[in-house]
């Protein structure tokens, strides 16, 4: 799981990297936002730095665009956990069920509902058994998705801005991602510089 994390990472940042110029980076950060999202298996907080790291003018419009990514992302599984029942999600994700995490999605949603999940979008507890949970006890699907997106707003409103105004103490192994692919690319671009070619003329 370790090694399948790392290369999804790499790979989503690959994506950014090579569209940081572009005007429509924060729409792709917020694609990106949804996709490490549904996959379950990359955090994003690091992603999104990473991003704001490349474009920090940009930051405020990479946050909304992230937020409304993850806010997709999260309500798509939302709706796939609704669909699968009790008895598919024990079986398909049986790890989960026995965490920590799921004990404490289950009170805190059983006792507060919908505000809880508020709560835990806007922190950095892990956000998937409370998908589960909410989605076996078919909380109002509006209400979930205006509570993910807000708590995502507010989460990486936070973010963006201290990694904007303080680069030096964000996400050290962000930038380290950032700046490794930096170097692989250029090693990459030189390589096919340096092999011959043909343009296909005659003179």
């Amino acid at each position: 799981m370790q090694m399948l994390r790392g290369v999804v990472e790499s790979r989503l940042l690959r994506s950014l990297l090579g569209r940081a110029d572009s005007r429509m980076f924060p729409t792709v950060v917020g694609g990106i936002a949804a996709l490490a999202t549904l996959s379950m298996t990359v955090p994003f907080a690091s992603l999104l730095m990473a991003a704001v790291l490349m474009v920090p003018r940009r930051w405020l419009a990479v946050a909304i665009s992230s937020s409304l990514g993850a806010a997709l992302g999260a309500g798509l599984l939302y709706l796939a956990f609704h669909h699968l029942g009790w008895a598919l999600l024990f079986e398909r994700y049986p790890d989960v069920l026995r965490s920590s995490a799921w004990h404490d999605a289950t009170r805190w949603l059983g006792a507060y509902g919908v505000p809880a999940l508020f709560v835990i979008a806007v922190t950095p507890l892990p956000l998937t058994p409370a998908l589960m949970f909410a989605g076996i006890t078919r909380l109002p699907v509006v209400e979930v998705m205006l509570a993910l997106w807000l708590g995502k707003l507010l989460k990486y409103l936070a973010y963006a801005w201290m990694t904007s105004c303080f680069p030096e103490r964000a996400l050290r192994t962000g930038w380290r991602h950032v700046e490794a692919l930096r170097a692989m690319l250029a090693r990459g671009a030189g390589a096919q510089s340096d092999k011959p070619f043909s343009t296909g003329r005659t003179h």
